[in-house]
């Protein structure tokens, strides 16, 4: 008992460990509705249409920014955790006790479980910046990613596959019980809430001493430097080396701005998206990432499904699908990281322009696949969907990696005090674009066909290639 104790206190009191635990929790809905949802409710017999639909009910996570400054300004992150955390077990039980058929019922089932994952995103981050050390930062991020896309292979092709053994409402009173297990968990963290107060406190006390009370501007990440405070601490530096009396002047005449200075501020902060679209690159940035990732985020959609139809087990198209792809997907994530690492002399764009070309191959297999047409009874068919399904995942991981690691170096091009701003923005004009393309793919599909819808997807997978030949970065060779 006491050697379990000690591995639980210490597990509760090592930032990694806790952090990809809460974004393995919150990687789960995703999988539930990106992977889980639509190959059971297929197999179900629910059209493409509403299962394209469902795509909707991911719009909290686009909106999140609305709410964000709400709880850096309110409480304690680890507060909101727990109401996230609450929310999430909460859903779980609802869909515990709905029929899985009633189609209306479930959605809001699932938009609410987006909700609170989405607000519980918006927790760790924060939470992620205040705990975390700057050598623990390279660890930190890998823990993000690693919990969050393990979340989604649990929640995706393992609840696919457990769903063959375990009834509806037996899978979510299991999420139901992790969850509450995730808040006991959190309430015995009350560390990070004392270290994520006594950071603000310390920042905020050394302004004071600076002699400026500064505003704090809330982002997702934490707090940045609002433009009125990065002028007066630029102003701070071209007077270093002048008398005193100068210094004290200048800082006089800071603290008593006058309300016209005030006013212009206030007007530059709030025109700050039109600063993000101003900056060097941006409107090249936001046209790549809403077209980039269309036709392989079709195939990746359609596909499983496509295999349903066919008769394939969707246990079997859940774990090919949602366990062995996603994982191929965090290698590629991996591979891709290492292939821009300074050992290599590959540039992001160098490599986005290998892999686009390597990202035809699987959708063309994809395609001959579906145009044999016997998916089930033939041997080679089925090998032939599975090598795709698992190649489309490990190049798309590539692409993931290299296309952050290039809206990361936009946002570098932008002024400093929106930096974090423009980033964020960029990630929801990511989303933007695969969601909506998602939401009327099923649609299409049913109007048009598999075959159709798939000439279509290897047309927008050519036609975002030009596109990199425009791009105006001038990335530095390593």
């Amino acid at each position: 008992m006491a050697t379990l104790y000690s591995y639980i206190h210490s597990f509760t009191h090592s930032n990694i460990p806790i952090l990809t635990t809460l974004y393995f929790v919150q990687g789960l809905p995703y999988g539930i509705q990106a992977r889980f949802l639509p190959i059971y409710l297929r197999a179900k017999s629910v059209s493409l249409t509403n299962l394209g639909l469902i795509k909707l009910l991911l719009l909290p996570w686009l909106l999140k920014i609305v709410w964000a400054p709400l709880l850096d300004r309110y409480s304690s992150k680890q507060t909101w955790l727990l109401v996230s955390m609450a929310g999430l077990m909460f859903a779980s039980l609802a869909g515990a006790a709905i029929d899985e058929e009633h189609f209306l019922s479930l959605c809001v089932v699932v938009f609410f479980m987006n909700f609170f994952a989405s607000t519980q995103d918006i927790a760790v981050d924060g939470m992620a910046v205040a705990i975390l050390s700057a050598d623990e930062l390279g660890k930190g991020n890998t823990a993000q990613v690693v919990g969050y896309k393990l979340g989604a292979i649990v929640g995706g092709g393992g609840l696919v596959w457990l769903s063959d053994y375990v009834t509806w409402h037996h899978l979510f009173l299991v999420l139901s019980v992790t969850y509450f297990g995730t808040i006991v968990l959190v309430l015995q963290l009350s560390q990070l809430q004392n270290t994520y107060l006594r950071k603000h406190k310390t920042s905020r006390d050394q302004k004071l001493k600076s002699g400026t009370e500064n505003e704090l501007e809330p982002n997702k990440n934490g707090y940045i430097l609002t433009s009125r405070e990065h002028d007066h601490k630029e102003a701070i530096k071209k007077t270093e080396g002048a008398d005193w009396h100068r210094n004290d002047d200048l800082r006089d005449r800071n603290a008593i701005s006058t309300d016209g200075e005030r006013k212009r501020t206030g007007r530059e902060e709030d025109w700050w998206m039109l600063a993000v679209w101003r900056s060097p690159g941006t409107a090249w940035m936001i046209v790549y990432c809403l077209l980039y990732k269309l036709g392989e985020q079709g195939a990746n959609g359609m596909f499983p499904l496509y295999l349903v139809d066919q008769g394939i087990p969707k246990g079997a198209v859940g774990m090919w699908t949602g366990v062995v792809g996603q994982g191929l997907s965090i290698v590629g994530s991996l591979l891709g990281g290492w292939l821009l690492t300074g050992h290599s002399y590959r540039t992001p764009l160098d490599l986005l322009h290998l892999t686009f070309k390597l990202r035809l191959l699987p959708i063309m297999l994809q395609m001959a696949v579906i145009w044999e047409g016997s998916t089930q009874e033939s041997l080679f068919s089925y090998g032939f969907a599975v090598a795709s399904l698992c190649l489309l995942q490990l190049v798309g991981g590539v692409i993931t990696t290299a296309t952050f690691t290039t809206m990361m170096h936009c946002s570098q091009q932008a002024p400093p005090t929106i930096q974090g701003s423009h980033y964020t923005s960029l990630a929801t004009f990511e989303v933007m674009g695969k969601l909506l393309f998602m939401t009327v793919a099923g649609s299409l599909t049913d109007f048009f066909g598999y075959f159709n819808m798939y000439v279509f997807f290897a047309f927008l997978t050519v036609g975002v290639m030009p596109l990199l030949e425009f791009c105006p970065f001038n990335f530095r060779k390593k």
